[in-house]
């Protein structure tokens, strides 16, 4: 669904998208040494993630160790959750989750309601495709086993959206059992960077230039192709996934690659409900402006649509 192409964002996001600009992103995505930079400077401050304190005032907040990686899981306080979202955090692989994507997943869980089910995965050059695909695909299916096929979602934003249909596509392969349904916010999902229409967008892109990202999608492959669906799921097969929910911005060089998402989940009969923003940059589903709040209202309505179905 594209909305408008003429809409023009509200002053929120036109506010955001301007931060997000003078953030310097852009700079440091613009040469393969750049990352290299940015990755060495993360990795000398070594400090252990975890949820922030507040996150505690609101909802019930536990951690267990999956595989070697630590899972939080959110529950909001005096409520009964039917559902639980696995969500996978954005960040390009290279940078860690950050205090907006807290602040999302806990909002979310109160809103549904459900249990939110936060994995924290190793980035690059520690976190390869190899190992971090199979390791997501053994948490969503232990919480599929735990809460249900029918009431279990995986969601992801930009990296994470990657992670999320990767591993649905893992799971499909080894015949075990599908989430009711995947969210997918501002998804990269192509690490090859080839869509020849991402020349036209970059410039107007305000965080993502495609030097950088070919370098880390080289990264996080390592040894595997950059083709390899693991790496790259758009290469994969998308028949006998559950239905998506898809957002991307015109303004961000990956809504190449979900508009081709949308053509093939189609073509493979896989229900799909693709919004598409017109001049709204990556990640606007998350932004705390009008935009971002019509479609956190839709991922909240996916998220409870399958329990909805199941009891009438």
């Amino acid at each position: 669904m594209t909305t408008d192409p003429h809409a023009k964002p509200s002053w929120r996001t036109r506010a955001v998208t301007a931060l997000l600009r003078a953030g310097g992103q852009r700079k440091l995505l613009a040469t393969p040494e750049g990352v290299h930079a940015e990755i060495a400077k993360r990795d000398r401050r070594d400090t252990e993630v975890r949820p922030p304190a507040s996150l505690r005032k609101r909802a019930t907040v536990t951690r267990e160790d999956l595989d070697g990686w630590p899972v939080y899981r959110i529950t909001p306080n005096d409520v009964t959750t039917d559902v639980a979202v696995v969500f996978l955090h954005g960040g390009g692989f290279f940078r860690e989750i950050v205090g907006a994507h807290w602040a999302f997943a806990a909002r979310l869980a109160a809103a549904v309601p459900a249990e939110c089910v936060v994995p924290i995965y190793p980035l690059v050059p520690h976190g390869r495709a190899a190992e971090m695909v199979p390791t997501t695909a053994a948490i969503l299916a232990r919480t599929i086993e735990r809460r249900g096929t029918g009431s279990t979602v995986v969601m992801g934003n930009s990296a994470g959206g990657g992670l999320a249909l990767a591993a649905a596509q893992t799971l499909r392969d080894r015949g075990g059992p599908q989430p009711s349904r995947l969210v997918l916010i501002s998804p990269w999902l192509d690490m090859t960077m080839s869509d020849p229409a991402q020349a036209e967008i970059e410039p107007t892109d305000p965080l993502h230039l495609r030097p950088g990202l070919v370098e880390i999608g080289r990264r996080y492959a390592d040894r595997l192709a950059p083709e390899d669906p693991r790496v790259s799921p758009l290469f994969g097969r998308l028949e006998g996934l559950p239905p998506i929910t898809a957002f991307a911005g015109t303004r961000e060089i990956f809504v190449t690659d979900t508009r081709t998402l949308a053509r093939r989940a189609a073509d493979a009969h896989v229900p799909i409900d693709y919004h598409e923003a017109p001049n709204l940059p990556h990640n606007y589903a998350l932004f705390p402006a009008p935009e971002g709040r019509a479609a956190r209202e839709i991922m909240v309505d996916a998220c409870r649509a399958p329990l909805s179905a199941g009891r009438r």
